[in-house]
């Protein structure tokens, strides 16, 4: 028996090659697939799609999958299987819903996969095996751009029974990227709650008992969604919220049910929205949604500090005045007082042109008290209330995805570096612990008045990366380089290893990797395991360690096992400065650090151990290591240690490969891009 596989397809090859690679590995031989095209352009969309290929199609069996979602191996034979036991049912599958590629699943890289996605089966025709004959001469209507499933479903319902597929599963992938390329069930648009009410109410006029029954359910989550505004996660869909105007159009779709057909919905408040919306009460409805969303989220209200401090912020810390004179600061959310936001601060300090104040958010208190400066602690209300009072804010990092940006306020972003690594927009996979991350990011990003750019690479990236207009990008340099670019001396380093605490008799290495996305824990949390086996400090006796982990990661195994007393982890010193000043070598891997590191001159060695993962699955990068770094790129322990072991001359024409690149890559080495910084923030947030 033949089975016929129809894909609407319009862009997207990443997620293409998923779909046909499922197919060709679900171990039935006999298919024919017919790719649609599905152009957004034209109103009738993926109904005009599906149509042609019914049209076209020769199986005695129908299956229709998105071009962007897929099966693994040996499943479409497996559920074909139970399809030719029960010729005249529908076959379902399992839904599953997932942020990821087909080969993230497969070998499980990251942590939590997929999720069970409920998708009503009124609005669900996408991985079901459906016998030809049940659905000659049928087709979608092709005036709905959304919706379209439920008139066909509605029928079919009607005149089917439905086997499940036991432990088969049809993984729906979410787009990573809604703002730029959103699937049909992302996008945001005006008609889209009006459609739902014509669909229905051509699937109602069609439906016997068991299609209005299906339809009824299909309606009450839809419309419990649409009133509660909260049941998706970031980036799965939209739906559209219900207004006055909508109600005459939308209770005419739903009394094309019987009342009785509302009351057997099992799920008492979806009935009683329902219920509530077929009188036309729309006050009623919201209440009732409202007291549902009440419910879910009762227990962490009484139960979480979390929900009564946000409850203060929204409440409390909004309708305060806005402080002019305060200005607020933190770096890598409150773990550290470093990087640019630092230097700006204490440039502050020095010239304090409009006698500021200052608050830094830190999980630990500074030991010795600066002027002027106040310390609160992140998550706390204290922080709140100096995040909503603050006139001017200052970070290195997206703010807390609850962060109101008030009128009065002036935004002034300074990232954390120079990108090796792909960001945001420019990633295809993203295999962080936010999976709906670009459209959180967005969302934050536009919140910032100003973003800092150390350069004029920098900026060229930032500008696509972070969808960032040009003209609100700042290329001032940055300040955390204004004591790299003073250079240091021998009496500057020996005092600096006796702060750390370093020995004066070997040769410092700074190991400062990035971390893996695919290694989360939770969100902002990470682990890594060193990449260094246990006969590896003995290849490079002459050598100490200082580790300075990512500040997205929590957890570093194996450090003195592998090292005994020859390293120290560092990755919480405030200031890496210091540590790249006292060292004599750097060894990182894909992280932004080197282009900082550079700029005293010394050697650096690029530990890509696993490259090839890196750059082809997990971010990718921006440019040819071996071909642009400035330092030897090294791929096993053996070949690091035999770089750690060379001279400091054979470095110098990796050095001068940099050093080519002038202020492409270095920015101004004039050492006042802190002074540059403030002057800017002063400048224009007195002209607001």
């Amino acid at each position: 028996m033949k089975l016929s596989i129809i894909i609407p397809y319009y862009k997207g090859e990443q997620y293409l090659r998923d779909c046909l690679a499922g197919i060709r590995e679900g171990g039935y031989g006999d298919v024919e697939v017919m790719v649609c095209d599905d152009d957004p352009m034209d109103p009738r969309g993926t109904a005009f799609s599906r149509n042609r290929g019914l049209e076209r199609c020769s199986g005695e069996y129908i299956l229709f999958i998105d071009s962007d979602d897929y099966f693994l191996p040996g499943d479409i034979a497996a559920a074909m299987e139970v399809a030719l036991k029960n010729p005249d049912s529908v076959t379902v599958t399992d839904l599953k819903g997932t942020f990821y590629c087909r080969d993230a699943v497969l070998r499980k890289t990251v942590p939590k996969p997929f999720f069970e996605l409920d998708l009503p089966i009124a609005e669900r025709v996408v991985g079901l095996i459906i016998p030809a004959g049940l659905i000659k001469g049928k087709n979608f209507p092709e005036r709905l751009r959304y919706y379209s499933e439920m008139p066909f479903m509605a029928e079919l319902i009607e005149k089917a029974d439905f086997v499940h597929a036991t432990g088969i599963s049809y993984y729906k992938r979410i787009h990573n990227d809604p703002i730029s390329f959103p699937s049909l069930m992302q996008e945001d648009s005006p008609v889209r709650l009006g459609q739902f009410c014509v669909s229905f109410e051509e699937a109602a006029g069609n439906a016997g008992v068991k299609g209005a029954q299906a339809l009824a359910q299909c309606a009450g989550d839809h419309l419990a969604k649409s009133l509660m505004s909260d049941s998706e996660p970031a980036g799965l869909g939209q739906t559209s919220r219900v207004k006055a105007e909508d109600i005459p159009s939308l209770q005419k779709a739903i009394r094309c049910l019987d009342m009785g057909v509302i009351k057997n919905i099992t799920d008492k408040g979806k009935r009683a929205i329902l219920s509530a919306l077929y009188d036309g009460n729309l006050k009623k409805a919201r209440r009732i949604a409202k007291r549902i969303l009440f419910k879910k989220k009762k227990k962490g209200l009484f139960g979480s500090k979390n929900q009564w401090r946000l409850a203060f912020y929204r409440k409390i810390a909004l309708r305060m005045k806005v402080d002019k004179k305060l200005v607020f600061f933190e770096s890598f959310n409150g773990d550290l007082c470093g990087d640019s936001p630092r230097y700006i601060y204490e440039k502050y300090l020095e010239i304090n042109p409009a006698e500021r104040k200052f608050v830094w958010s830190l999980k630990q208190k500074l030991p010795n008290k600066r002027k002027n400066t106040k310390y609160v602690k992140p998550g706390t209300l204290r922080y709140m209330l100096a995040l909503a009072r603050a006139g001017i804010l200052v970070s290195n990092m997206r703010q807390p995805s609850w962060y109101v940006k008030r009128k009065e306020q002036f935004f002034f972003e300074t990232w954390h570096g120079t990108p090796l690594k792909r960001l945001v927009f420019d990633m295809d996979e993203v295999y962080t612990a936010s999976p709906g991350y670009k459209k959180i990011f967005y969302d934050q990003s536009r919140k910032w008045d100003y973003l800092l750019s150390g350069n004029p690479y920098s900026t060229e990236i930032f500008e696509h990366a972070f969808m960032l207009p040009k003209e609100r990008i700042a290329q001032l340099g940055y300040p955390r380089n204004d004591r790299l670019n003073e250079g240091a001396d021998d009496v500057l380093k020996k005092q600096l290893r006796e702060k750390l605490g370093l020995p004066s008799d070997k040769k410092i290495v700074l190991y400062a990797p990035t971390w893996r996305d695919n290694r989360f824990k939770g969100s902002g949390d990470y682990e890594m395991t060193l990449p260094f086996d246990k006969g590896f400090a003995s290849k490079v006796k002459d050598c100490f360690f200082i580790m300075r982990m990512h500040y997205f990661v929590s957890e570093t195994d194996g450090l003195s096992e592998v090292f005994g007393e020859n390293a120290v982890d560092m990755s919480g010193y405030d200031d890496i400065n210091d540590l790249y000043l006292a060292s004599d070598m750097l060894v990182t891997d894909y992280s932004s650090v080197f282009f900082d590191y550079a700029i005293l001159g010394r050697p650096i060695v690029f530990y890509a151990y696993d490259e090839d993962e890196y750059k082809d699955e997990l971010r990718g990068l921006y440019f040819d290591m071996e071909r642009y770094c400035p330092g030897p790129v090294v791929r096993t322990q053996e070949e690091l240690a035999k770089a750690l072991n060379k001279d400091t001359d054979s470095y110098k024409p990796y050095l001068e490969r940099y050093n080519l690149m002038g202020d492409f890559f270095r920015g101004p080495n004039d050492s006042k891009a802190s002074e540059r910084a403030v002057m800017f923030i002063e400048e224009k947030y007195n002209a607001k």
